[in-house]
C-alpha cells in the first residue's frame, strides 16, 4: 500500500512540475512572453490601476481618519505591475507611463478624499465633485504637504516607473 502511495505521489509531483513549468514559460510577472509590447493596452491598464489606487487611497484615508502617505507606494506598485503585465514593454516609455499614472493616481486619491470630506446631507459626492475648483484645490493640497510626503510621493512615482518596465 505504501509503495502505491509513493508512486502516486511521485506521479502527481511530476505532473504538477510539468504544468507549472509550462505556465511559467507562458506567463510571468514580466508579462506574456512572445507577445509584442503594447503601449495603448499598457496605458489603459495603468489608468484603470491608477483609478483603483485613488479609490483605495480615499477609502483608507476616510476609514482611518488619517493621511497615510505610504499608500503612494501601493499605488506605484499597482500601476507599475499593471503597465508591466499588460503593456509587456521594455522601453523607457512604459516607465514614464507608469510614473505619470502613479502621480495622477496619488493626486486623484487626495482630490477624492477632499471631495468625500466635503459632502453633506445637502450636497452628495457627485455634486461636490462637479462643482469643485481644481485650480485652487491642487495647489492647496501641495502647500499642505510636509517634506516627507514629497519624498514618499517621489518613491511611489519611482516605483511606478521601475515596475512598469519589463526586464
Amino acid at each position: 500500500m505504501r509503495s502505491k502511495f509513493l508512486a502516486f505521489k511521485r506521479w502527481h509531483s511530476q505532473i504538477f512540475t510539468l504544468m507549472t513549468q509550462q505556465f511559467a514559460k507562458d506567463v510571468s510577472m514580466d508579462g506574456v512572453r512572445g507577445r509584442e509590447a503594447n503601449i495603448p493596452f499598457g496605458f489603459l491598464a495603468g489608468a484603470i490601476a491608477a483609478i483603483v489606487g485613488a479609490l483605495i487611497w480615499m477609502g483608507i484615508t476616510i476609514a482611518t481618519n488619517m493621511h497615510i502617505g505610504y499608500v503612494a507606494l501601493g499605488v506605484g506598485a499597482l500601476v507599475g505591475f499593471a503597465v508591466r503585465i499588460v503593456g509587456n514593454g521594455r522601453s523607457m516609455v512604459f516607465g514614464i507611463i507608469g510614473a505619470v499614472l502613479t502621480f495622477l493616481g496619488c493626486l486623484g486619491g487626495e482630490i477624492l478624499t477632499v471631495v468625500q470630506l466635503s459632502t453633506s446631507a445637502q450636497h452628495d459626492f457627485f455634486s461636490v465633485l462637479t462643482t469643485i475648483n481644481l485650480t485652487h484645490l491642487v495647489p492647496n493640497i501641495f502647500n499642505k504637504m510636509d517634506p516627507i510626503m514629497y519624498l514618499i510621493y517621489a518613491i511611489g512615482i519611482f516605483e511606478g516607473y521601475k515596475l512598469s518596465i519589463r526586464k
